[in-house]
């Protein structure tokens, strides 16, 4: 999956650096090899605290943004990712993000300044949640970027956390039928998802969602969440 990735992103052309930014725990030794065979960096930090890694990539860069995309949304759109960062840049945005997709297709967009300030204002422990701290239109300076043309489709899940998650991804691969798999788009997704049936592409609206501390709501409490973030945000349409 993260070969996969990391292939990916090499495509986008407005991107300075790649990184796998991971711990220093032992257990995350492989990613050394991952990184070399693809020819990437790596950063290894704190086991807790994503943002520290993020933060400490951005300074050895002295970068102005960051993108991060997490090793599980092996369908992160790189396809938009280009005109992502180019409305990020032009808009003076400080976190950006494409919204209704499905869960796992988009990458988050941060300027550098604003991810320190998040970084003094919460537990760095807890910065796996990252999203819930930065895309915060009350506070930052949030931009969202609709596909044009393209349904809501936000019930759907392109994630990998599961066994069924895994699966569902394979069967994906298996019914796409160009030989190269790195351009697979999302809307290529979308089709094959919905012309075969693949199980496990629809989230339950009973489910429950994670939260910091161990705590957990109700999928339909966080969505309704979410679209209270995306409605005060900026908006703009990718074509």
């Amino acid at each position: 999956m993260l070969d996969f990735i990391l292939q990916r992103l090499k495509q986008v052309k407005n991107i300075d650096a790649i990184y796998i930014c991971t711990s220093h725990e032992r257990v995350d030794d492989i990613l050394e090899d991952i990184a070399q065979n693809n020819g990437v960096q790596i950063y290894r930090g704190s086991p807790d605290a994503v943002i520290e890694r993020l933060i400490s990539v951005g300074d050895i860069e002295e970068a102005d943004n960051v993108i991060r995309i997490t090793g599980d949304n092996i369908f992160t759109s790189c396809e938009y990712l280009e005109k992502q960062i180019e409305i990020h840049n032009s808009n003076n945005l400080d976190y950006t993000r494409i919204i209704d997709v499905p869960i796992g297709a988009t990458a988050e967009v941060m300027r550098l300044s604003a991810l320190k300030e998040c970084y003094d204002l919460i537990d760095p422990s807890i910065s796996e949640y990252l999203l819930l701290y930065m895309y915060k239109p009350e506070h930052y300076k949030c931009g969202v970027l609709n596909i044009s043309g393209l349904k809501d489709c936000s019930n759907y899940t392109l994630t990998v956390d599961t066994e069924e998650d895994l699966n569902r991804t394979r069967k994906i691969f298996d019914y796409y039928d160009l030989p190269d798999v790195l351009n697979i788009k999302l809307l290529d997704i979308l089709d094959i998802v919905d012309e075969y049936n693949i199980p496990f592409s629809n989230i339950q609206p009973s489910g429950m969602v994670k939260m910091p501390y161990g705590k957990e709501i109700s999928y339909s409490d966080f969505s309704d969440d979410m679209k209270n973030r995306k409605n005060n945000s900026q908006k703009f349409i990718l074509e």
